[in-house]
């Protein structure tokens, strides 16, 4: 059920988020890239991930979810609406058999992410170490819980069914264990991945720093491309190299490391394109000028802070990278953060080298 009044809510806080984007631009010139910001239909649900609190008084159970228009707990049926509806009867029940068996008592919540192209599900349990073993109530939910593909509880190093959400994207699988990140917004993902590759072609050489699951080298890669990436997520470099191995990417080499070590300590000359995806916090200190110094013939900065973006966006400019392109997704409706992707080209010398000294005025009024 959709809550009264969403859509009007949802039309407000989307012009308030691009007015606040655009007077952050136009501070540093670069306003005149902004093409807006990419609606993400909240009609019937957009969400893949979704956590739940259980909490008991009285001898009673209750479940709660979080209702991203203010990011306040709620009944979980007040906040299925930012699920797909047809993977809400799958939560409906997987929320019975948790509060309705003998374990009930043991479980104080659960999280459900959903595929990408199928909605299977994969069900995560919270529960004390200590606790009586849960690996009945995970075979429950494999067998009583339609589109439950795996269970776990993380706690006592449960696993059932299957570990892995296979993801369709881009015309491609791209598998993503369930402890490594994966973008949970069903509706835009696959724009902002096409807009990712938009400028690509067969690419000989890719780096992909805080690579993650390796979705956007993977699917820029053909079988001969030499791929680089970098993630200090073990479950996350797991995923990208079981990627590279299922589309024959012989040439693939995942480092679990954090991507400024990588950066730093790595040489490469002249890949054809850089995929830089950090967290909200951003980039870390180096790393967009160490990416420079490769001398790239293509980057794409892609994060979900504004903020951070711009600051990154500053910083590849003042280290020989000039913006080309920005476009922005609304992933995380009623929230502060926006996906935000910018390719850059070289900035290129009387003698065809990147510069990086030039100054930061000069480069901004070159892009008006």
């Amino acid at each position: 059920m959709t809550p009264d009044g969403l859509f009007s809510e949802y039309g407000r806080h989307l012009a308030d988020k691009e007015a606040r984007v655009r007077a952050l631009l136009a501070e540093h010139g670069l306003d005149g890239l902004f093409t807006g910001i990419r609606r993400c239909p909240v009609e019937g649900g957009f969400r893949g991930h979704a956590g739940f609190r259980v909490e008991r008084g009285g001898g009673e159970a209750r479940v709660l979810g979080v209702d991203p228009r203010g990011g306040v707990k709620a009944p979980l049926e007040d906040t299925l609406w930012v699920l797909p509806e047809e993977a809400r009867p799958t939560v409906l029940r997987v929320r019975d058999l948790v509060v309705g068996g003998a374990w009930a008592e043991a479980v104080f919540g659960f999280a459900v992410r959903l595929e990408h192209g199928t909605l299977r599900a994969h069900v995560s349990l919270s529960a004390p170490r200590e606790s009586p073993p849960l690996e009945p109530l995970c075979r429950a939910l494999l067998e009583g819980a339609p589109g439950v593909l795996g269970a776990a509880v993380v706690s006592q190093g449960v696993e059932a069914g299957e570990a892995w959400l296979a993801n369709r994207l881009g015309g491609k699988t791209v598998l993503a264990h369930h402890r490594a990140f994966f973008q949970s917004n069903l509706r835009l993902v696959p724009e902002m991945v096409e807009e990712i590759q938009r400028p690509l072609e067969r690419p000989a050489r890719v780096v992909d720093l805080y690579c993650g699951a390796g979705l956007h080298s993977v699917l820029a890669a053909a079988p001969g491309t030499r791929v680089y990436g970098a993630d200090n997520n073990r479950w996350a470099v797991e995923s990208a190299r079981r990627n590279a191995e299922l589309h024959h990417l012989a040439d693939a080499e995942y480092a679990c490391e954090p991507a400024e070590r990588f950066a730093a300590e790595r040489a490469f000359d002249a890949p054809d394109a850089v995929f830089v995806n950090p967290s909200r916090h951003g980039c870390g200190p180096g790393v967009p000028e160490a990416v420079a110094r490769w001398r790239p013939a293509a980057v794409c900065l892609v994060s979900c802070s504004i903020d951070s973006h711009l600051r990154d966006t500053l910083a590849f400019l003042r280290a020989g990278y000039r913006p080309v392109s920005l476009r922005c997704f609304d992933m995380f409706p009623f929230s502060e953060f926006l996906e935000s992707v910018t390719h850059f080209e070289p900035e290129v010398g009387d003698r065809g080298q990147v510069t990086g000294d030039s100054l930061q005025t000069a480069a901004l009024t070159r892009l008006a």
